[in-house]
């Protein structure tokens, strides 16, 4: 639903600068990109998209609506992206979600001892139908990616404040070098511990490239939305949280991360076994 949230700021910012994208279609597309995920069935899943932007670009060949301006290239285009940001590309966090059951316990025998599980709360959750839909191989790697990407902010944060002197891009002034390798040494720390936990084949290999990956696109979305606000010309996406802007000034860093780290878990780490 944040994803869905975030589209909706993303249209707005468009229609704010005389952009006007089927911005309805597309925040439906978006969710047809999150059930078709959740279907499990590669078939739909291979078909969402092409399907979506079938059905975008005839409404827009086709629109005629009084308050609209005749469809422009850029009014397309808007729209695809939208749909490939903030639908297709953040629906891999689903897929990745689903990847590979695991036995009863074996999420726990992670971080608890063997000893101590028996008395864990979760213990009996885990074990049930609910908790064999929850605790996947794949949860595991979402939740711990997720901490991954917030160690590369914070790390990227605190090193570019402390370091940072090497502008890194146009974009976004307040980025440095020094900040981006902070950011991938904090990313790059946290897979190699979470690899390792997760037991992934040559842990200290395996983590080190997951981290780099996972950092660097986390960079690329939150400097994507960079780009975005400055075309618009607006300091935040939104208002929705005071403060803080809007929910796609907050997840931008999550958006493009889920599609390499689920090829890389479904490909890289059974090549690296």
């Amino acid at each position: 639903w944040m994803a869905v949230v975030a589209q909706n700021e993303y249209y707005f910012m468009a229609r704010q600068n005389g952009v006007y994208p089927t911005w309805k279609l597309g925040m439906l597309g978006s969710l047809g990109m999150y059930f078709a995920a959740a279907s499990q069935l590669p078939g739909v899943q291979e078909a969402m998209l092409p399907l979506t932007g079938t059905v975008c670009i005839v409404y827009l060949l086709l629109r005629q609506e009084p308050s609209t301006p005749p469809t422009t290239m850029t009014d397309v285009s808007t729209t695809f992206m939208g749909i490939w940001y903030l639908g297709y590309m953040p629906s891999f966090w689903i897929r990745l979600n689903q990847m590979g059951p695991l036995p009863a316990s074996s999420v726990l025998s992670l971080f608890v001892p063997a000893a101590a599980r028996a008395a864990w709360p979760l213990a009996a959750v885990e074990a049930s139908a609910l908790g064999q839909s929850l605790f996947t191989q794949g949860a595991i790697v979402q939740w711990w990616t997720m901490i991954s990407i917030v160690s590369a902010d914070i790390a990227a944060y605190f090193g570019g404040k402390r370091w940072g002197k090497t502008k890194l891009i146009s974009v976004s002034p307040n980025k440095t070098w020094e900040g981006l390798i902070s950011g991938i040494a904090g990313c790059v720390g946290m897979m190699v511990v979470g690899a390792s936990l997760m037991r992934w084949p040559v842990p200290l290999l395996s983590g080190a490239l997951y981290g780099v990956m996972c950092a660097v696109m986390a960079l690329i979305g939150d400097l994507t939305v960079s780009l975005l606000k400055r075309s618009a010309k607006v300091k935040d996406t939104g208002d929705l949280l005071p403060g803080h802007g809007g929910l796609l000034d907050r997840i931008d860093s999550f958006l493009l991360v889920p599609a390499p780290a689920y090829f890389f878990v479904k490909h890289a780490l059974p090549a690296l076994a």
